[in-house]
């Protein structure tokens, strides 16, 4: 288990708080007052919005082990699944019990994201046989039942001997979004090259690949490049520990929340999409005793808001006094406004993975920036869990995709995936059979040249 201490640190890049990449704060809502509390320590909660709020979190049973509970409110109650029983928890992670694997003693700080229809967990893990903290990842269908990867082998581990440093915490507290079919990932590392002498450093890697074993590139001083033993850990974005981030669509930023210079409020940055410069900075107000959580959309990108320009920023983080057995979870909240007018905001990237509601008009799936239109409900709500009511003006400013009329007919070719075909001449592939029976369709058989000479629209998946 690890406690930051000194998490303040440094930023690499200039700051333009009065430039073009400047935006403002309102709106506070929350402060220190917990939502979720137990008679154990509970900490660096990882939450997204997907139908309900669903956070997975670091708590004490015997030892860290990844515990999970779901709201209708960020102010709670929070509860187990399945249950309405408030400060309730399901235990949905635990460690292999096996001493000399890299998670054998502990799991912890927890980042979970959910692409497409799988969730991946990415966490820290810890075992008496390795003797220093590890990142380990894992998937599930449901974001309860999870399977190790990468055969239960740590995906990042210490850029060198943790011996040899002042901080043999290792590498851990990882945070990952997906932007442009790639997981970033940026976590700690305390024996990195370019950490500072209390051994923080934040680290960001790149790849398609979940599981960080191929086509890896890293963030250096000149951009990513491919990871080499040459240029792993040379370059720190922040020199502090315990961040999370997510990607914001409306200004094409990565925000990065932090504890902030003193127990007083969290500050997030906010970073161009290339992550060479720092374009603004502001404070949410409200004690800390470890690391925050941003809330995000499933992919881990900013949620929506019904206004063009506004973003709402709300983190969930530990509270408590210096007895760890105290800390509870928090909620904090800003509106950030980029001063973005419709015309200047990506809206299509902004409402991805939504259902759109407008009066008058359908019920509307945005899916890959474009606008898939529903006759019935039910289809609709097994692709997605989130919905969110916009005007007409945003409605139509999500380019127009397809329709999908009641008993669409649905085609299969073996070895393909049974697919809808649409109103726009594009078979839309689906991965389940319950948006297909909920639309009132059936499948019928073509051969795989026929489906393979049809133009392809982007793949649906349910949502569990």
């Amino acid at each position: 288990m690890f406690r930051n201490a000194a998490l303040w640190l440094t930023v690499a890049g200039g700051l333009l708080a009065t430039g073009a990449g400047a935006a403002t704060v309102t709106n506070y809502r929350g402060g220190s007052t917990p939502v979720y509390s137990r008679t154990s320590y509970d900490y660096v909660p990882s939450v997204m919005k997907d139908g309900v709020y669903r956070m997975w979190w670091c708590g004490g049973i015997a030892g860290d082990y990844i515990l999970y509970a779901e709201a209708d409110s960020l102010s709670g109650p929070w509860h187990a699944r399945g249950s309405t029983a408030a400060n309730s928890y399901n235990t949905v992670f635990r460690p292999t019990g096996n001493a000399a694997q890299f998670d054998g003693i502990h799991v912890c700080d927890p980042s979970v994201i959910r692409v497409d229809a799988t969730y991946y967990m990415y966490y820290g893990g810890y075992g008496d046989g390795t003797g220093t903290t590890m990142v380990g990842v894992a998937s599930s269908p449901d974001g309860l039942n999870w399977t190790r990867l990468n055969g239960g082998n740590p995906i990042i581990v210490p850029a060198r001997d943790f011996h040899t440093v002042p901080n043999q915490y290792g590498a851990g507290q990882p945070s990952v979004t997906f932007v442009n079919g790639k997981f970033y990932l940026i976590f700690t590392d305390s024996t990195g090259y370019a950490v500072d002498g209390n051994g923080g450093g934040q680290f960001v890697l790149r790849s398609s690949d979940p599981t960080f074993q191929t086509g890896v590139e890293e963030l250096t001083a000149t951009g990513f490049a491919p990871r080499t033993a040459a240029n792993h850990t040379r370059h720190s974005l922040i020199g502090a520990f315990s961040v999370d981030w997510q990607y914001v669509d409306t200004n094409d930023t990565f925000a990065i929340a932090v504890d902030g210079p003193t127990t007083g409020a969290t500050r997030v940055f906010l970073f161009n999409s290339e992550l060479n410069q720092q374009l603004d900075q502001f404070d949410i107000a409200g004690t800390w005793t470890e690391g925050p959580a941003i809330v995000s959309r499933p992919d881990k990108h900013a949620v929506a808001s019904s206004t063009c320009g506004t973003v709402p920023v709300d983190i969930l983080r530990s509270v408590g006094t210096g007895d760890v057995n105290t800390w509870n979870l928090a909620r904090s909240g800003v509106d950030l406004l980029t001063g973005r007018s419709c015309d200047q905001v990506p809206v299509g990237r902004v409402y991805e993975g939504y259902l759109i509601q407008s009066a008058g008009l359908p019920l509307t799936l945005v899916r890959d920036g474009t606008r898939l239109q529903f006759a019935l409900a039910a289809p609709a709500q097994d692709l997605s869990r989130n919905t969110i009511g916009v005007s007409s003006d945003i409605f139509y400013r999500v380019p127009f995709g397809a329709s999908m009329h009641s008993g669409a007919p649905v085609y299969g070719a073996a070895g393909r995936p049974a697919a809808f075909y649409l109103d726009d001449g594009r078979l839309w592939p689906v991965s389940c059979l319950e948006a297909i029976t909920h639309n009132n369709s059936s499948i019928a058989s073509m051969s795989v040249s026929q489906w393979d000479g049809i133009a392809k629209g982007p793949g649906l998946h349910c949502v569990k």
